[in-house]
């Protein structure tokens, strides 16, 4: 038996038999597949979520110039900084200095208050952390404010140098 195909020539009944064994091996991976027999309008989807809690602090600003005038007026600068502190733990704001600064020469830090928590006041800042804030919680992204005074006693020689503060979310 022989079937013509468009065009010249003719398909062997085994080439034929061959097609109909790939059709029915094909059908047959298809049902090995898990297809719902039934359709539905929607589905539903379990969804497990957990939202942990953050803490953090963000400088607007990285870097502050002041002048500290030997014996004289304090020089003085702000800086912004966001804070953030979600859940129910009260949490504090500590600053700290990386080193000393030279003899002679202080620095004081007063953070400005966000709608939580309460400022500890002016601070003299060395290289053990300090409490600056105080009693926050449920923040994110809180905008602050925070002075720092600089000030020289009359030993000091003129130059310049950088100092550096570290902020950080605490337990309180």
């Amino acid at each position: 038996m022989m079937i013509s195909r468009s065009g010249s020539g003719s398909l062997p009944i085994l080439s034929i038999l061959s097609i109909l064994l790939a059709c029915a091996a094909g059908a047959l991976l298809l049902g090995a597949m898990d297809f719902p027999s039934e359709a539905a309008e929607s589905a539903a989807l379990s969804l497990e979520v957990t939202i942990p809690e953050f803490r953090g602090v963000h400088l607007t600003n990285t870097s502050v110039s002041m002048a500290a005038m030997i014996g004289g007026k304090p020089g003085e600068s702000a800086f912004s900084f966001l804070l953030s502190s979600t859940g129910d733990a009260p949490r504090k704001l500590t600053g700290r200095l990386v080193s000393p600064l030279p003899a002679g020469l202080s620095l004081t830090v007063e953070i400005t208050s966000p709608r939580e928590g309460r400022s500890t006041g002016p601070q003299s800042l060395g290289t053990g952390e300090v409490d600056l804030l105080t009693g926050f919680q449920g923040l994110f992204g809180a905008g602050c404010r925070g002075t720092m005074k600089m000030m020289g006693n009359n030993s000091l020689a003129p130059g310049a140098g950088q100092a550096v503060l570290v902020l950080t979310v605490r337990d309180m």
